[in-house]
């Protein structure tokens, strides 16, 4: 570069380790999610130090526009018996990054590793070593397809992402005197002096009771009513039957005048 000369470097966000140097390495794979459902695959890389029963956690690379902030998480250590004995120093069990659809929010992805002196995460034992996520709460973008009603009262939807999610709650409502409601006719019901004013809650709840989705309830219709009816019904439909069948006899005699 000549004296003098200016200029501008541009360099990436951040630079992809292509080998993670140690003792011994083993690399995994974890997809994570953005804000908006966007899926993003998170390269990770466990390097074994020099130090006994020690490993890091090095964050080789991820996919999409991201710039990291913290890629190692250093001092994972294991107790003599194999089991998970935590992390060394004040280092924290999680790395942090930042969208570039969301920039100046700096997210912290934390790793789960285990319990100290259990065998319920990372444990480290003779053999060929193996690592895989067991999980993660994360899920990409998703739509409701279906709704279901609880006992309670309550519309779960159900989302494409597999994700169920109470929506809204059904809200019911209670009197101190239910028998003194007044009547306006076709099953309808009003509040009056002796009902006392509603008083809202849910169902289970409040002296309210069940909801049964899918059902119709029996008092939905006037049984008396719908009783009659039924019997003005099977009147006509004899009626015409008789109709019917006394016309059939007309056309048959009328048909043996003719032979």
């Amino acid at each position: 570069m000549k004296a003098g000369s200016t200029g501008a470097l541009t360099l990436p966000d951040y630079f992809k380790v292509l080998t993670a140097g140690g003792v011994s390495v083993k690399n995994t794979n974890v997809e994570i999610f953005d804000s908006q459902g966007i899926s993003h695959t998170l390269s990770a890389a466990f390097v074994r130090t020099d130090a006994a029963n020690q490993w890091d956690l090095v964050l080789t690379s991820i996919t999409g526009d991201v710039t990291l902030h913290d890629r190692r998480v250093k001092g994972i250590t294991f107790l003599t018996d194999g089991s998970y004995g935590g992390i060394t120093g004040a280092d924290a069990s999680s790395f942090q990054l930042e969208f570039a659809h969301d920039p100046g929010n700096v997210r912290t992805i934390d790793m789960d590793f285990g319990t100290v002196g259990e065998f319920d995460g990372l444990s480290q034992f003779g053999g060929a070593s193996t690592v895989a996520p067991s999980g993660q709460d994360g899920y990409p973008s998703g739509w409701l397809s279906s709704l279901s009603v609880t006992r309670e009262g309550l519309l779960v939807g159900v989302f494409t992402n597999g994700v169920r999610r109470n929506v809204a709650a059904i809200k019911l409502a209670t009197f101190q005197n239910p028998a003194g409601l007044e009547s306006i006719g076709n099953n309808y019901f009003t509040i009056s002096a002796n009902s006392g004013d509603p008083v809202a809650t849910r169902a289970l709840a409040g002296g309210a009771g069940a909801i049964r989705g899918g059902s119709l309830e029996k008092s939905n219709v006037e049984v008396a009513a719908e009783f009659v009816n039924m019997i003005q019904a099977q009147n006509g439909f004899q009626a015409n039957a008789r109709t019917i069948r006394v016309a059939n006899e007309m056309l048959r005699e009328l048909t043996n005048l003719i032979r």
